[in-house]
């Protein structure tokens, strides 16, 4: 296992307030002020920790996925969120398979699909959603004293060939529906935010970001993955965006919220 605080980031990528130049944290990172419901809750919440291990765009990788479970044994999370792109369209057995394991790796997990995964993956996430786990695609949670609002699958990709993709006009109505929230689970990241593919191009969603800038109450944290070269974090105002990076790639994040603090560890293989 590489350093437990490595931090890769993608190019033309910056860090945020209590950053490094890599974009990870040094002392973690303080939220910033919003007025209303939010900074209410935040408060209520200050002495609060939820310590969650982060991770997706497995593609199929057995080996990373096993080391992933292994993370979650020497961790201990609260809660494990999975981004989605379990598999490359198949097989479905699979998808099963590691979301039973990580039920019995954490109290509460909570997955979304991404836009390799079979649409059937909706199926098999609500068969599996039991003793804490979670479908969060289009959905809500509360967990630790926090609230959680999810969407999966993505925008268009350039080749227009994944199984589970969308075009960009209204994606984001779904998500729009379940807001505020504090934290928000994302398979696609938002347009300009940690969405930098190596080549320059960038597959963020202008509907997600739109979204976001429509919030009078923003949301404390968003987590997204899709883009495997931008793994890392950025903080915009009130909010820090989390890309964990990919497990096909040896890549994973430890997330530890308390109140209006955040700590990352980015985790490599």
């Amino acid at each position: 296992m590489g350093n437990a605080d490595d931090t890769g980031g993608s190019p033309g990528q910056g860090g945020g307030n209590g950053s490094n130049g890599h974009g990870a944290p040094e002392d973690g990172l303080t939220f910033g002020k919003q007025a209303s419901y939010l900074a209410d809750m935040h408060r209520l919440r200050r002495n609060r920790a939820l310590r969650m291990l982060v991770g997706g765009d497995l593609h199929n990788h057995q080996r990373a996925m096993r080391w992933f479970y292994r993370l979650a044994e020497q961790e201990k999370p609260d809660l494990i969120i999975f981004l989605g792109d379990f598999v490359n369209s198949e097989p479905l057995e699979y998808i099963r398979e590691i979301c039973a394991s990580m039920r019995s790796l954490a109290t509460n997990t909570l997955v979304i699909p991404g836009n390799h995964d079979p649409r059937q993956s909706l199926i098999t996430f609500e068969e599996e959603s039991y003793d804490g786990l979670k479908s969060l695609h289009k959905s809500n949670a509360f967990v630790g004293g926090y609230s959680f609002a999810g969407l999966g699958t993505s925008i268009t990709t350039p080749n227009a060939s994944s199984p589970f993709e969308f075009p960009d006009e209204g994606f984001a109505d779904a998500l729009a529906s379940m807001l505020p929230a504090d934290i928000w689970v994302l398979h696609n990241p938002l347009e300009g935010i940690l969405d930098r593919l190596a080549d320059g191009r960038r597959l963020g969603s202008r509907s997600l970001k739109k979204l976001y800038e429509e919030q009078p109450d923003k949301p404390m944290l968003v987590i997204s993955g899709h883009v495997h070269d931008a793994h890392g974090m950025e903080q915009q105002g009130g909010t820090v965006f989390v890309n964990p990076g990919a497990l096909v790639d040896g890549r994973a994040a430890m997330l530890t919220l308390g109140g209006d603090s955040l700590e990352v560890s980015f985790k490599t293989m």
